[in-house]
């Protein structure tokens, strides 16, 4: 991965974020999307007002005509429909004006951790000195997680004037739809609405380390998998590869089945261990899965997820 920071990628204030997320490449397919998006953006916002138009149309009609019943009951049913004809949205407008843009990673998917560029359009001294935190919500399980925790607004995006390329870097734990609000000082600011793509589901495999084969991603992270039988508690030692930026702080471990959205908290512990078998942090876990079949485990650092590993339960 290319280590090179772009001028442009800077973050305010100390970085909450364990690893560098935007190679050259991603650079250039994010702002590549840009356009694209900005256009679709504006014709979501263009047809949103026009339903919302034609919608009161429809209702005066019906007052007009002593309907007063029937109206309410269509402005429900119409409202309903077009409340999911369109749910994804990149852009947020606050009376008609455009406060706040996102752009992920193209090959945004669950159970990995991927880069997002979010441009706020509000001049930087409204934003100056206000903690930004950015939080997720899965919209058909309505599980919450917070995906940025809050950081100072010290200066603006370089080469700009405002806060228009701020980049974070964070994982789901689910494919679906998702809300993302971003607040400012505890205040939601506004909010987007984008698609998380199901990942694969093939076993993760092993690579060597040390005299260990370790299950997981080769240089980041794995733990010698010493096999899962359902509700049947092991232990298993984790190793976690810091690639220079220090890992510090809480471990943790949830999982999600294959088909369900119920995600469960499998160990946790306040500290990671030192550095063993060519890996820099370690820690000893006792983990258990409930039921059989294939498993994503989700390790996490404090409230960043690193990666996921699919394992089978038998």
């Amino acid at each position: 991965m290319d280590q090179k920071k772009p001028k442009w990628a800077e973050q305010i204030g100390s970085s909450p974020f364990s690893t560098q997320h935007f190679t050259s490449e991603l650079q250039k397919k994010i702002i590549q999307k840009t356009t694209v998006a900005r256009v679709q953006n504006r014709i979501s916002f263009i047809i949103t007002v026009g339903a919302a138009s034609a919608l009161i149309c429809v209702i005066a009609g019906l007052l007009v005509l002593g309907d007063t019943k029937g109206s309410f009951t269509q402005l429900a049913s119409l409202l309903s429909k077009a409340s999911w004809q369109n749910p994804m949205r990149q852009a947020y407008y606050d009376h008609g004006k455009l406060l706040l843009e996102v752009f992920p990673d193209p090959g945004l998917q669950a159970g990995k951790s991927y880069g997002y560029l979010w441009s706020f359009k509000a001049p930087f001294d409204e934003l100056k000195g206000k903690k930004l935190s950015i939080k997720a919500e899965h919209i058909h399980s309505e599980q919450k997680l917070v995906a940025v925790t809050p950081v100072e607004i010290t200066q603006p995006s370089s080469g700009y004037k405002g806060l228009e390329r701020y980049t974070a870097a964070f994982g789901l734990p689910l494919s679906g739809l998702w809300r993302y609000t971003a607040e400012l000082d505890g205040k939601a600011y506004g909010d987007v609405v984008l698609s998380v793509q199901e990942p694969s589901w093939d076993l993760t495999p092993q690579f060597k380390s040390g005299n260990y084969a370790l299950r997981g991603i080769e240089h980041k992270i794995g733990f010698i998998d010493a096999g899962f039988i359902a509700g049947v508690q092991q232990k298993y030692m984790w190793h976690l590869w810091e690639n220079g930026q220090p890992l510090e702080g809480r471990f943790s471990v949830k999982a999600v089945k294959q088909g369900d959205e119920r995600i469960i908290d499998v160990f946790s512990t306040e500290a990671l261990g030192g550095a063993i078998n060519g890996a820099d942090r370690t820690v000893v876990t006792m983990m258990s899965l409930p039921e059989p079949g294939l498993w994503r485990l989700l390790p996490y650092v404090g409230d960043q997820m690193l990666d996921s590993i699919v394992v089978r339960v038998k």
